[in-house]
């Protein structure tokens, strides 16, 4: 192939080193030209692509945006054929599958936190609104187009196949990837179709969900019908896995997943609109410009989770979402932030302060402290109680006479037995004990449990259990550096283990060929977490929907193959990272117990205080209960 090109005004340029090879050509640096590339395409692709070229470099269009890769200059051989392009270099940026995906985003993007995924999307979304506003439309919209910087910058390429309009004639996208695809277009003919912002709109949705949701792509779910559901077939069925509406979905998201529920409502309530088939026609999905607005709404309402730094989301949550998946894998989503202190707090020293401070004595019998009641009487339900018995036993005096009238008069027998039963009747109404038995035992009740709550408040009880607490923080804060010694130690031991973790994390399914496994089951892999060799070592893939037998052990025999060319070195030092991890783990615990033990001394103080309060004054509780108690015993006895 020839190494000199020329320009459209006749300069000559030299094509230096291989950038980047595709189905369509190739991408070189330019020697005279560091800030530029030449991509020139294959044999036979030239001539399909020459009127487009010219066409998009006549308009000037590469120097009224910055966020593409325009073509600038059509590229001739020295006999006058086109040959290609020069275009705007970018250098440093990488795939935005990089960054979304957490296994390749810990080795491309290792200091990416959320804030910077966001950052991301927003920026993307600002990308694909300058295109719309060019008046061109992306059309073959997808993750291997668009590139993103340490800055999450954003930068789209492969701008020769957008969709193009000039002088009334239409060039169209003529490819498409399905995982970005949407559904009234999934099978069509692009060559024959007029791509729309609306279709764009699609794809732009999937990879700012892929964005913020770890990768997963938003139709790879688990089906709750029959038959295999890859992501293609859900597209074209409206499948969202995510969906509010599951009746309509039958699916459900793969586990260790974020919630829909956890971004910005207006958010969630866009997804579901892109994903919608109501939204399919005319521009009936959120623009790349309501994206922007959306997207710098929840950047604004992101705040910095109180246990881990590395971890941000919306203020609106009272619980971090990242820490409760964290918890679930068992593995960092972001890179933790915890260094270890400058000055770590002196636990000997709050040991001897928190020992210091005297255990509240015992306190004095309840009833001593609530006092005497004075001035009580007869409540209106006691007094009732009386004149209820006075009726009673009046009654019962009559029945006495009548029945002694009875004994000596008519029937002795009967007499008798009526006199009997109404002094029996005398007796019982002279105890209100019996009629107020209910309310004594429920008065009873509450006093001894009011009484036994405040015993614990007022004497030592609560007191030795929150020091015997701090006591237990102070030890584990104490064996913190032994701890984290023989953990580094451990990772020692297990170099070769970790050498060969790490080469298998940095071998990815996306990148690799695989038997019977194309870009589609690899999004489906990547939906569930699986995205590396590593994964595939340490995961079941039959769990996944679709990955039966056979295309698990298509997998596996890929895997070997990549062991078998791992090599061991053992003058390697042991990993950073994992040493950075143990360090970063060991100060967080020690974070979280500084933060707890920060409060012992003034927490203690403030129980010891109040157990003194309690002992001079009885709280409301205790007397209202002792109280209610006293008058129950007065309705009862009268005095």
């Amino acid at each position: 192939m020839t190494t000199e090109v020329f320009t459209a005004t006749g300069r000559k340029l030299t094509l230096g080193a291989l950038l980047g090879k595709g189905g369509e050509g190739a991408v070189h640096h330019i020697n005279e030209s560091p800030d530029l590339a030449a991509k020139i395409y294959i044999a036979g692709k030239a001539s399909e692509r020459r009127d487009k070229i010219t066409a998009m470099c006549d308009s000037g269009i590469a120097k009224s945006n910055t966020f593409v890769s325009f073509p600038m200059e059509p590229l001739r051989s020295s006999k006058g054929e086109f040959l290609g392009f020069t275009m705007r270099k970018v250098g440093g940026f990488k795939t935005i599958h990089d960054l979304y995906g957490p296994g390749s985003r810990k080795v491309e993007f290792p200091a990416a936190d959320f804030r910077f995924l966001v950052q991301s999307a927003l920026n993307l979304a600002i990308a694909v609104s300058s295109v719309h506003n060019t008046g061109c439309v992306i059309g073959d919209i997808n993750h291997s187009g668009i590139l993103v910087s340490g800055q999450a910058l954003v930068n789209l390429i492969d701008s020769d196949s957008f969709q193009y309009r000039a002088a009334g004639k239409t060039f169209r996208c003529k490819v498409g990837v399905p995982e970005y695809t949407p559904a009234e277009l999934q099978g069509a003919s692009f060559d024959a179709v007029d791509r729309t912002a609306n279709h764009d709109n699609f794809g732009l949705a999937v990879l700012i969900f892929q964005l913020l949701f770890l990768g997963r792509h938003p139709f790879a779910g688990r089906f709750l019908g029959t038959g295999d559901m890859d992501i293609k077939r859900a597209i074209s069925e409206r499948r969202f896995a995510y969906s509010a509406r599951k009746s309509e979905s039958r699916m459900e998201p793969p586990p260790y997943v974020p919630e829909l529920s956890d971004i910005d409502p207006d958010i969630q309530a866009a997804f579901e609109l892109a994903f919608s088939r109501g939204a399919e026609s005319g521009a009936g999905r959120p623009s790349a410009a309501s994206w922007v607005g959306m997207l710098n709404r929840l950047k604004a309402d992101l705040k910095q989770c109180k246990a881990e730094p590395s971890h941000h989301h919306s203020s609106r949550l009272s619980s971090c979402p990242w820490c409760k998946l964290e918890r679930s894998l068992g593995r960092p989503l972001f890179p933790a932030k915890h260094v270890t202190a400058d000055a770590v707090m002196n636990v000997g020293d709050l040991l001897a302060q928190i020992n210091r401070i005297p255990t509240p004595r015992n306190p004095p019998p309840a009833e001593d402290v609530v006092g005497l009641s004075p001035g009580m009487t007869i409540s209106a339900v006691g007094k009732s109680a009386r004149s209820e018995r006075a009726a009673a036993i009046a009654a019962a005096f009559g029945g006495i006479a009548v029945g002694a009238y009875l004994a000596s008069e008519i029937n002795g027998f009967w007499g008798i037995a009526l006199m009997a039963g109404c002094a029996f009747m005398i007796f019982r109404a002279k105890d209100l004990g019996r009629k107020f038995a209910s309310e004594l035992a429920s008065a009873t009740s509450g006093w001894e449990d009011a009484k036994k709550k405040w015993q614990a408040a007022a004497g030592p009880e609560e007191f030795t259990a929150k020091r015997g607490r701090y006591v237990y923080l102070v030890g584990l804060h104490q064996q913190l550096p032994g701890k984290e010694r023989n953990r580094l130690q451990e990772l020692e031991k297990k170099k070769r283990d970790l050498q060969l973790r790490k080469y298998l994390e940095g071998q990815f399914i996306d990148r690799a060929k695989i038997s019977n496994i194309g870009p589609g089951r690899k999004a489906t892999l990547a939906s569930y977490g699986i995205e590396t060799a590593w994964d595939i070592k340490t995961t079941d893939v039959t769990r996944v929907p679709g990955f039966g037998p056979a295309r698990a052990a298509d997998l596996k025999g890929w895997l070997a193959t990549v062991e078998r060319k791992f090599v061991f070195n053992a003058s390697i030092p042991t990993d950073p990272r994992e040493v950075q991890r143990v360090k970063s783990e060991i100060a967080k615990e020690r974070g979280e117990l500084e933060r707890e033990l920060r409060n012992s001394l003034p927490d203690l103080n403030r129980i010891a205080d109040h157990a003194a309060g309690l002992c001079k004054t009885a709280p409301p509780t205790l007397a209202d209960a002792l109280t209610r108690l006293r008058q129950v015993q007065l309705d009862i006895k009268g005095t």
